[in-house]
């Protein structure tokens, strides 16, 4: 969609100098493209999606309407994925961190339970114990080594028949089904080469560990490469593949192994590969000053905003001119600045466009972990907009004061606080 000067100034009076545009059509594009560049290979694919990359609701409830997993590594997104709708049998629960309780809750209710470590088996042992009549279904993360990506921390080590005692423990257990088998790689490679190594290793470990038939699933993880514009693309060392580049490595490996049609299901969890380049940041220039040589516009977002993890690379943006004209100073090139007191705090070095108060600035891609993980550090959380062609709606109003601090302890008398204080907290009622 097109944005003109006038709709974001629009947007601006009902939701603050600085959103989010959520691009749902986008999405649903993403979603499909992704999952059917696998299936036009191996049809018994299926895509989980990694809530902790852009927990969205409005972006998990489209991946149930489509069919796909919740994949979650908490309390606190599985709760949001038992809100939006999913059924638990449809939300994989991963991640190292699993309290007795959230287990117990998903193993019961017949959610996919990755276990991630030994600590894990002795509370299913536990669970399976207070629970003799109820069937207990797990997968196993796997860890092993893969060719330039530095040894992971997640998962059992599998090296040297490692993975045996795990497996001899859970098969002890009455009530306990070994289902299927994970791996959680990070790395910044993310080659096609790499996915084809683990699904190799996933496939091998399979044919160990399940003899007499086929695992219900196989699950290679997320991490895949998202589509981006040429110019994002040549900052990255190495090549980034496309959807269908890494359907040809993973699924292909499991249609050779499974060529039937009762393989187990190949599960996939994207995250950043659909959602990047489904949200834009806008931030309106507030002022342009020039220090020590150093041309500088602030705008009202910070690089929390756009990236939070703090990456080198420039994310492609675009400037929504303000109506004037352009002048002179406006267009020499700039840093472009945010609104904390951190001297990293620059969204985008060097901008080439002209530049001058009253305009907005675009930031493409940043539909990865900006939602997640902005801290409230100064400034609430940016309003996100979602919009299904040219029809805006609000998917998550912006961040106020309450939000903020609604869990902080305060005097629990009035009088003892300020004038000023008092006055405030009688208008907040």
């Amino acid at each position: 969609m097109e944005l003109s000067w006038k709709t974001l100034r629009d947007l601006e009076r009902s939701h603050g100098a600085a959103f989010f545009l959520l691009d749902l059509d986008a999405f649903r594009a993403n979603y499909n493209e992704f999952l059917g560049a696998f299936r036009a290979i191996y049809p018994r694919s299926r895509l989980a999606y990694s809530y902790k990359t852009n927990y969205i609701p409005r972006l998990c409830r489209e991946v149930d309407r489509l069919g796909g997993y919740a994949e979650v590594v908490s309390a606190m997104e599985y709760d949001l994925a038992l809100r939006v709708g999913v059924e638990p049998t449809r939300i994989v629960f991963n991640g190292p961190y699993k309290r007795e309780d959230d287990l117990e809750r998903a193993l019961l209710a017949g959610s996919i339970v990755n276990l991630d470590a030994d600590y894990e088996v002795t509370l299913l042992e536990v669970i399976a114990r207070r629970h003799p009549q109820t069937w207990l279904t797990v997968g196993l993360c796997c860890n092993f080594a893969l060719e330039d990506i530095r040894p992971s921390r997640f998962g059992f080590d599998v090296e040297d028949e490692g993975l045996d005692p795990v497996l001899a423990r859970l098969r002890a257990v009455d009530n306990c089904l070994v289902a299927g088998l994970h791996c959680h790689f990070s790395t910044g490679q993310r080659s096609v080469r790499s996915y084809a190594e683990r699904t190799r290793r996933l496939l091998d470990l399979a044919a160990r560990c399940f003899r007499d038939h086929a695992p219900r699933f196989i699950n290679v993880g997320g991490g895949y490469f998202s589509k981006m514009s040429p110019a994002l693309r040549r900052q990255f060392a190495c090549p980034v593949p496309s959807y269908g580049e890494y359907a040809a490595a993973v699924a292909s490996e499991v249609a050779a192994a499974f060529p039937g049609a009762d393989g187990p299901e190949l599960i996939l969890e994207p995250g950043a590969a659909i959602t990047s380049d489904v949200m834009r940041f806008v931030a309106k220039v507030i002022a342009r000053k020039r220090v020590r040589g150093r041309d500088i516009a602030l705008v009202a977002g910070s690089i929390h905003n756009v990236k939070p993890t703090l990456h080198d690379k420039q994310l492609p943006l675009r400037v929504v001119g303000a109506p004037g004209e352009r002048t002179e100073a406006a267009a020499q090139p700039v840093d472009l600045v945010g609104y904390t007191c951190m001297e990293h705090d620059c969204l985008y070095r060097d901008c080439q466009e002209a530049v001058r108060p009253g305009d907005f600035v675009v930031f493409e891609a940043v539909g990865a972990y900006t939602v997640v993980m902005k801290p409230p550090f100064i400034q609430p959380a940016a309003a996100i907009i979602a919009h299904e062609g040219s029809t805006f709606a609000v998917a998550r109003r912006a961040e106020r004061w309450d939000d903020v601090f609604a869990t902080y302890s305060f005097s629990a008398s009035e009088e003892a606080l300020p004038a000023t204080a008092r006055r405030a907290a009688k208008a907040r009622g």
